[in-house]
């Protein structure tokens, strides 16, 4: 029997009779809360009746959603030794998929204010829980899908049911490139370079205008924390799931979809279980299921990676985030952990077993995943674990580092935000692979940085921030953290418009692109570049435009004007554009001829920065 889902507060929706009421009741005095088990226990012979297609007019590259009746025993629909409910899939050209099953309920969202000017969302669950299943069609034609489902009593089948998928364009899933492995590209060829920033936890309203808002400044990446309380499926009893929350991450990935926007999906980043009772810890979730307090199997962080059981639990959740997201092409990557490094000290340092469980967790993604797509993790502000990145299970690497949270030695280098990413890109840059410097800023927790961040009201250090990484080779621009009270809140989108335009047809996956030697006739020059073919791109900045002496008003005269010499040029007549790095756009265009293989380029004075688009005149 499939029963109703408890309302906010225990009282029951959509109840139909006494005797629904009854059953209820019995069976939750029979199947108390604890470890595996949860509200939806049940006690049915296995059965799978109805499939139902939700999507109307199948189309290739568009999620095709389908509703399934199932009936079974078990204690909780979120463990596959419970019960698990697979799709298999012939497709067209003869390929067989499976694609994992996902326990869903529907909810109604209200967004009510308060007297102190902020708002609650209240969300109310509406009918029965139910299966789905969600697959991308990669193909068009006649596909065949039957449920298949086993639960503790035995196992079933479903005749299989026709779809057929028109056909449509698309890019398909984001890749790491065949042609170059240090970028992205889609399915299709095209590249894929990832401009954005980091918006990874907040109410489901402001996401209705952070994605729209950074879509329409050209952004098209984020990333999401799916293991924070606003999008996180284990909080509380271990057994249950929050599917209010999974809920809501569906209406974000939907605007995502919309939008253009590709998220990373970080999947957990707590760094302590403590026990109910004992002093808690910063990020230290009390109500985190892996704790013995809440049925989990854990006491501390090493018993999180080190035991078989909560790695088999894990794994659970990795299986329901696929069924339930993985069938969106904007899905950039799964990144396993926010900085695995910061977890509790009695496991950190133990790095043979973190990256044991990084390497078996990746494994099994994309042994269940039908896209197979990116898997990563990532470490904190100046960690760097060469072991993480030769993995090849993870496919891409990645630096976090901000002014305010250094060692001593680095503190003063993080007055210059470009100085900071050069540094610390320069370590992940050699593994012949995709990197990305995935987290920047000027730290907000303490008052007195938190007014230097504010007193950046332009947004020096989110500008060369972005543009640094570019320049030196990374897959994208740097990706900033405060998203809502720094970029938001101070409407700082305008940054991401320059550097969309500028990076938007640059062959970054054939260009064969790697760092190119420039001399310049001004000390106080900074050049960054990389030297492909046939394009050369560079981004020459004003040393002294850095966000500390903007806050601080410490004079920043401008460079007057220079003369750049590029090494190793083909000899020839070269297309030179200077591209405003603030506003988007060509400022001038001219041509010089490279002989003896150098080419010589006369700048403009700059007060702060600019680009270059350096082209062979055929």
């Amino acid at each position: 029997m499939r029963l109703p889902v408890p309302r906010p507060g225990g009282a029951l929706c959509n109840m139909r009779s006494s005797l629904r009421c009854t059953l209820l009741a019995l069976l939750c005095l029979a199947s108390p809360a604890g470890a595996g088990t949860s509200r939806w226990a049940s006690r049915e012979p296995l059965l799978i009746g109805a499939i139902e297609v939700l999507t109307e007019n199948p189309t290739q590259w568009r999620r095709l959603e389908l509703r399934a009746q199932i009936h079974g025993t078990f204690e909780t629909p979120f463990d596959e030794r419970e019960i698990a409910v697979d799709a298999e899939v012939a497709t067209p050209s003869g390929r067989t998929l499976r694609v994992p099953a996902f326990f869903y309920q529907e909810f109604e969202r209200r967004v009510r204010g308060r007297a102190d000017g902020t708002s609650q969302e209240i969300m109310t669950a509406v009918g029965l829980p139910e299966w789905r299943v969600r697959y991308l069609p990669a193909e068009a034609g006649r596909h065949s899908i039957r449920i298949l489902a086993r639960d503790r009593s035995g196992k079933a089948e479903s005749a299989p049911i026709a779809v057929q998928v028109a056909p449509a364009a698309g890019r398909g899933y984001i890749r790491v490139s065949k042609r170059d492995p240090h970028y992205f590209e889609f399915d299709d060829g095209t590249p894929y370079f990832a401009v954005g920033m980091n918006i990874v936890e907040g109410p489901l309203s402001e996401y209705y205008r952070w994605i729209p808002r950074l879509a329409k400044n050209g952004g098209n990446f984020s990333r999401l924390w799916i293991g924070h309380p606003h999008f996180a499926l284990e909080l509380g009893p271990m057994g249950e799931y929050r599917l209010d929350a999974a809920w809501k991450l569906d209406r974000v990935m939907e605007l995502s979809e919309e939008y253009g926007i590709y998220q990373k999906m970080c999947i957990d980043w707590i760094r302590h279980i403590t026990p109910r009772g004992e002093p808690r810890k910063q990020f230290d979730l009390e109500d985190y299921a892996y704790s013995v307090s809440n049925g989990g199997p854990c006491r501390n962080m090493r018993d999180f990676f080190e035991l078989a059981e909560a790695r088999r639990l894990f794994k659970n959740r990795l299986r329901y985030t696929v069924a339930r997201w993985g069938a969106s092409t904007h899905v950039m990557a799964w990144e396993l952990w926010n900085e695995i490094n910061a977890i509790d000290r009695s496991v950190r340092d133990d790095r043979t077993l973190i990256l044991d469980w990084n390497r078996e967790m990746c494994r099994y993604l994309k042994s269940i995943d039908p896209a197979a797509r990116l898997t990563t993790n990532s470490l904190g502000s100046s960690g760097f674990w060469p072991e993480m990145w030769q993995m090849p299970e993870n496919d891409f690497a990645q630096m976090h580092n901000y002014y305010g949270w250094h060692r001593p030695e680095d503190e003063e280098l993080a007055r210059d935000m470009a100085g900071l990413m050069i540094k610390w890109l320069e370590p992940v840059r050699h593994f012949s692979k995709p990197y990305l410097f995935a987290e920047f800023g000027v730290i907000r927790e303490k008052p007195e940085i938190r007014a230097l961040c504010d007193a950046d009201a332009q947004g020096v250090h989110l500008h060369n921030g972005l543009w640094a990484p570019l320049a030196y080779g990374a897959a994208g621009t740097g990706h900033i953290w405060w998203w809502g009270d720094y970029v938001d809140a101070k409407n700082l989108y305008f940054h991401f418009v320059p550097v969309a335009r500028f990076v938007e047809g640059i062959p970054w996956t054939t260009a064969r692109f790697r760092p190119i030697v420039v001399e310049s006739s001004h000390e106080q020059l900074r050049v960054l570049g990389l030297r492909g073919e046939p394009l050369t791109i560079l981004w020459v900045q004003n040393r002294l435009h850095t966000w500390w002496r903007v806050v601080h008003k410490e004079p920043v005269p401008p460079v007057p004007p220079s003369e750049l010499t590029l090494a190793e040029m083909s000899d020839g007549r070269y297309r030179i554009e200077i591209w405003d790095t603030w506003k988007g756009g060509v400022l001038s265009r001219a041509e010089a001829r490279a002989t003896g293989g150098r080419l010589g380029i006369r700048l403009p004075e700059l007060a702060r920065d600019l680009a270059l688009k350096i082209h062979p005149v055929r």
